[in-house]
């Protein structure tokens, strides 16, 4: 951000005279660029890190206003100042006569209005970078971080005094229950509370197979488990979370209703399911993705057209996953087409990277199998992950004694930023003080450890700086490609929250 920040050129305070020479050349320049007043052709050659983003929804279908707003944002860049902060630049930070021209009209006052929305975070986003140009903040931002913080205030105040003991087993059917919310099985729910027995008879009634109802009722009535009953302190602030967001803090008043964050998210807040393999967060730089687990496959890595992929292609790739994903290093190597669309997965995902500009990865979760609790389900798997059936496939001839196998939950992603204990079968090697190399068909990564942090759980926090150099093209007409960034490891468990402490907030906001 530093970067984008200093490549800027911003117009000096100094420039805009009070000359008579000086007014007619700003005038002439204002006029060519669309401006009105000197305040607002000052602030249209400020640079700034926000995106052109204008409110919609989110990105899992391009419309043609998101292509439009990707064109722009790839034709300017962060070259200038979104129509909102300008608006609202204009109206605090005016000359010092007092001079000044209709900014303080009703139009404009309802313009700011029709265009805020007070419950989105970027509004703080845009009050810090007014700040630090030395603009003030329109009161109507004031405004709605204040109500965003009434809104967020009460949920924060809740978790501090949540007791850190044992759940009960009424606390986990709870939250079992908001998982059954979430599917849809409702009647399956109604069913389950009022104590009804659900039989072959009745399934029918459900418009649900016998094996979703099964499915769902082993959930429900699994065992519980003992890190969520006992009174571990390194599983304390898990259960505290848990807690919180079962607490009906919300009111509803037109419905004389209470409802809690989980209500909300199992119910009229429902995510969708991605669809693609990342999303542009509107009015933000930041894109939500699922890392290289499939939907990659290296088909960004040369265009027909000698053309590299555009922000739009990166954005419209669909969401798959490989199933080199839950197989062990030892038996994707064991396979030139195994080995081959791994391989293409990491490099898809890091040549994306670089077409995205993308400079810091926050990648939550595991580069290998490991033993874990479904925070969503409550339940410990009992066996490993691939089960006999997985072994017997065709033209997956597995190894069923190996370790990876045997842990509950496969990978979350592959080991593209070197940590030790990857078990993709990544040919990463140590070549000192923290540092690895691996060699990917034509692609050298370089892996840096530069700190590890741990909260309360025991769960690391990483941080590597990755750099990835190549050739584009060939031979003669090739040229060398160049990718840093900074990786952030954060281990967490399936559908568990970071829990951060402190020291890692800080690096993690670093």
């Amino acid at each position: 951000g530093e970067g984008e920040r200093g490549q800027g050129q911003r117009r000096p305070l100094e420039s805009v005279t009070s000359t008579s020479q000086g007014r007619a050349d700003l005038c002439l320049k204002r006029m060519r660029e669309g401006c009105s007043n000197d305040v607002e052709a000052l602030a249209h050659n400020l640079t700034r890190r926000l995106t052109m983003g204008r409110h919609s929804h989110r990105v899992n279908s391009l419309s043609e206003k998101d292509n439009a707003t990707i064109r722009k944002w790839q034709e300017t860049g962060r070259e200038n100042l979104t129509e909102r902060s300008r608006m609202y630049s204009q109206r605090e930070s005016l000359p010092s006569d007092g001079t000044t021209s209709d900014v303080m009209t009703e139009t404009s006052m309802h313009n700011v209005k029709e265009s805020t929305d007070p419950l989105s975070s970027t509004n703080a986003q845009y009050a810090v970078e007014l700040l630090k140009d030395g603009f003030g903040v329109d009161p109507q931002i004031r405004d709605n971080i204040r109500e965003r913080l009434a809104l967020t205030t009460p949920i924060t105040v809740e978790l501090k005094n949540q007791a850190s003991g044992g759940l009960s087993d009424a606390d986990i059917k709870e939250v079992r229950k908001g998982l059954l919310r979430e599917a849809g099985c409702l009647g399956l729910l109604k069913q389950i509370e009022g104590k009804k027995p659900v039989g072959a008879d009745n399934v029918e009634n459900l418009k649900m197979s016998e094996t979703a109802v099964a499915f769902f009722r082993t959930i429900y009535y699994g065992e519980n488990p003992e890190v969520m009953l006992g009174n571990d302190p390194a599983y304390q602030e898990l259960r505290k979370v848990t807690r919180a967001t079962l607490s009906k803090v919300f009111v509803n008043a037109a419905a004389k209703e209470h409802f809690s964050v989980r209500d909300w998210f199992t119910s009229r807040g429902i995510q969708p399911r991605p669809v693609y393999t990342c999303s542009l967060v509107s009015n933000s730089d930041l894109l939500l993705g699922q890392g290289p687990n499939g939907g990659h496959g290296g088909s960004s890595l040369y265009k027909p057209d000698g053309k590299k992929g555009a922000l739009r292609d990166n954005l419209t790739k669909m969401t798959s996953h490989i199933k080199e994903l839950w197989m062990s290093g030892n038996d994707i190597n064991q396979r030139i087409f195994h080995r081959v669309n791994r391989d293409e997965e990491v490099i898809g995902f890091l040549v994306g990277l670089k077409q995205m500009d993308v400079g810091v990865v926050i990648a939550l979760g595991n580069p290998r199998s490991y033993n874990m609790m479904n925070v969503k389900t409550m339940l410990y798997g009992k066996g490993g992950y691939a089960d006999a059936d997985v072994f017997s496939k065709p033209g997956l001839s597995l190894d069923s004694r190996s370790e990876t196998y045997k842990r509950n939950t496969a990978r979350d992603f592959f080991n593209y930023f070197g940590a030790k204990d990857g078990d993709d079968g990544l040919p990463w090697r140590d070549i000192g003080d923290g540092v690895r190399k691996c060699q990917i068909q034509d692609f050298e990564l370089t892996s840096i450890l530069v700190k590890t942090l741990k909260n309360s759980a025991g769960w690391p926090m990483d941080l590597y700086e990755l750099k990835v150099v190549w050739r584009d093209g060939c031979l003669c007409a090739s040229v060398k490609e160049e990718l840093s960034i900074q990786v952030l490891n954060i281990r967490t468990w399936d559908q568990s929250p970071s829990m951060l402490v402190a020291d890692e907030g800080d690096l993690l906001v670093e």
